[in-house]
């Protein structure tokens, strides 16, 4: 030991510094944020309230860009929907989202390209070379599968079909709708808030396609679902009206069901419950007034995004 004077002191606080970076570093590698698997397809399942089922989000690999930002390669199951127009020609018309969340194509597309979509052709009708087993309806031979796949993607005419889908099996099939359950290759951008788990989705890509910025994207779709549930709590009115005008008093119900139960299938085709959303549409009837709400996006009741569909007191005789 070397017994210079000053010697001890600077090699005890030279350890002193290398501790201090060592706890730093340790310190700093143990609050670093990992997006974990699990918690990816979380917020996957949740992304623009699409209500998607985990088992059909794989994450195929999680790519930690930095401390606060992630990169999520995914495969999603997800159900298109084919229609063909007066022309006799097959476009794609929606993509399911969800369980119920059917999304209208025009919409998404609009949100893929900022507004400004290509103008895409639709694909000549394709005649088959035999009848359709029933069995084949819903689940495609093996040895029909690439004949399936080369089948969409020519009825899907769209930016928004890919190389990378592939169809699983046709759901259902006829003259002039087919839905087929395919797989599809999404990417998502993560950040980090400040807690722990505080992952959320700033953007998100199909294939290999440009970033689009989340917000984009929700308040399209949200725009959207906005329509549709304004569209279906009219339809509601309307046969709350048809109700009022055979009885001469509104329907004395104290929630949806028990008003789609009196009103459905005398008074209303369609079994409406739900808004766009997904959430329960609140009836309520005072008087010769009723009004029917949705929560809008944020799920919340008696906020600015409410729905409300208010016609007022029954017309005098």
């Amino acid at each position: 030991m070397d017994d210079r004077p000053g010697v001890g002191v600077r090699l005890s606080l030279m350890r002193r510094f290398q501790l201090l970076l060592l706890i730093l570093f340790t310190t700093t590698s143990l609050a670093a944020p990992t997006l974990s698997r699990e918690l990816a397809r979380q917020r996957i399942s949740e992304f623009a309230s699409s209500k998607l089922v985990l088992d059909a989000i794989e994450i195929r690999r999680i790519t930690q860009d930095s401390a606060d930002h992630a990169t999520v390669e995914s495969t999603v199951t997800l159900a298109f929907q084919f229609k063909k127009t007066d022309q006799g020609l097959w476009t794609v018309d929606a993509i399911r989202l969800g369980d119920r969340d059917w999304v209208n194509m025009s919409e998404l597309l609009a949100a893929i390209y900022h507004g400004k979509p290509p103008v895409t052709t639709a694909a000549p009708s394709v005649s088959r070379a035999k009848p359709i087993t029933p069995i084949e309806t819903f689940h495609v031979n093996r040895s029909d599968f690439e004949k399936e796949r080369a089948r969409m993607i020519e009825l899907g005419s769209s930016p928004l079909v890919p190389d990378a889908i592939e169809i699983r099996r046709v759901i259902s099939d006829n003259d002039v709708r087919t839905i087929a359950e395919s797989t599809v290759t999404l990417g998502f951008r993560f950040v980090h808030g400040p807690k722990s788990t505080d992952w959320r989705i700033e953007a998100a890509r199909l294939g290999d396609r440009d970033w689009i910025d989340t917000i984009d994207l929700i308040a399209t779709l949200n725009e959207g679902r906005r329509r549709d549930t304004l569209a279906m709590m009219q339809k509601l009115a309307a046969g709350i009206e048809r109700y009022r005008a055979e009885n001469k008093s509104l329907p004395r119900a104290r929630s949806i069901e028990e008003l789609t139960d009196i009103l459905h299938p005398h008074y209303l085709n369609d079994l409406i419950r739900v808004d766009g959303w997904g959430q329960e549409i609140e009836y309520s009837a005072s008087g010769s007034t009723f009004r029917l709400r949705s929560r809008g996006p944020d799920g919340r009741f008696f906020t600015p995004d409410d729905i409300v569909v208010n016609p007022g007191p029954a017309p005098g005789p």
